[in-house]
């Protein structure tokens, strides 16, 4: 099973958004970096390959070794020479819990970043585990032209730019690079996004930092990549069903794939893609004879041909 199922030690992020609920909620105080505040933390990283951010392997011959390490000297395990389409793995996934309205901003898309920055640009996707009742979204802009935009910029008027979506659990959004979006308090949410490390805050509502000053906005570059007119990516699910087992396909576009497994019971289904990487939302049960609880993120290697899940419970997996 050790080439089959790789499990990650989660990574984990600050900032004045968190409140650390997520680490306790999937009992991983263990994993919390002693120099890190628990309150402090937003969310849990599931699945990354950047050699600054990747997770480090837990299970088998490969334990202590980074993911990073893993796609470089074992590629096979992630596919063919034809399906790998990066220097490192594309795509990122992690939950993360808001506490507050988070920043209105904006990722590079792919032609600003390789121009500009050295690396890819970031389309992500949202799963919304939780939310209040009425919660929304900003996701996109009302401005028809740049001249539009700078109009909407000049008068503040926030309210009459941005666009909201309403949102519950269950709901998916795609977020194309270039998109202005921002999470609202009290949400918990599943990422899946191409992992670059360029955000640029479009508007904060004029909130201090721990020093008491405003926090830096990047309007200038955001406006460099906002897309101009906003137009809505469409979801499309698709199903496949095997007894207790369903497989839901959320997306699969250009930049990655998503699926939503549920279980309740047992089922098998052939792999929709060379490898997934899967982060257990809730409840617990198997993947052939391996155990799985809420909270675990495991890598579905390229030498598993079939999913042969049985148990109670939700898993998030993505292939890019």
């Amino acid at each position: 099973m050790d080439e089959k199922y790789i499990f990650l030690k989660p990574t984990f992020s600050t900032a004045i958004w968190g409140d650390g609920s997520l680490v306790h909620h999937y009992h991983v105080e263990k994993y919390v970096p002693k120099d890190m505040n628990i309150d402090e933390i937003t969310g849990l990283g599931a699945f990354c390959g950047l050699p600054q951010d990747a997770n480090e392997i837990m299970n088998g011959k490969y334990k202590g070794r980074k993911l990073n390490e893993l796609y470089d000297e074992h590629p096979e395990m992630f596919g063919t020479p034809s399906t790998l389409r990066w220097e490192h793995i594309s795509v990122s996934m992690g939950i993360a819990h808001a506490c507050t309205d988070l920043s209105i901003q904006v990722h590079p898309t792919e032609e600003y970043a390789l121009k500009n920055l050295g690396c890819h640009g970031k389309s992500e996707s949202w799963y919304i585990v939780n939310c209040p009742h009425n919660a929304d979204i900003v996701m996109g802009h009302n401005a028809k032209t740049i001249q539009e935009l700078d109009e909407y910029i000049q008068n503040k008027d926030w309210n009459g730019l941005l666009k909201r979506y309403p949102i519950f659990p269950g709901a998916f959004y795609n977020i194309q690079a270039g998109t202005l979006h921002a999470i609202q308090k009290g949400t918990t949410f599943m990422e899946v996004c191409n992992p670059c490390p360029v955000t640029y805050r479009f508007y904060d509502y004029d909130r201090l930092d721990k020093q008491g000053k405003p926090r830096q906005l990047d309007v200038e570059k955001a406006k460099d990549n906002i897309l101009v007119p906003f137009e809505c990516q469409d979801t499309h699910y698709s199903y496949r069903n095997h007894q207790g087992v369903t497989e839901i396909k959320l997306t699969d576009n250009k930049n990655f794939s998503v699926y939503k497994y549920v279980i309740n019971g047992s089922g098998e289904l052939t792999m929709p893609k060379p490898y997934l990487g899967a982060f257990v939302i809730e409840g617990q049960g198997q993947i052939e004879d391996v155990k799985l609880q809420a909270g675990d993120s495991f890598l579905i290697s390229a030498n598993v041909k079939k999913l042969m899940w049985k148990g109670e419970m939700t898993v998030l997996a993505y292939y890019g």
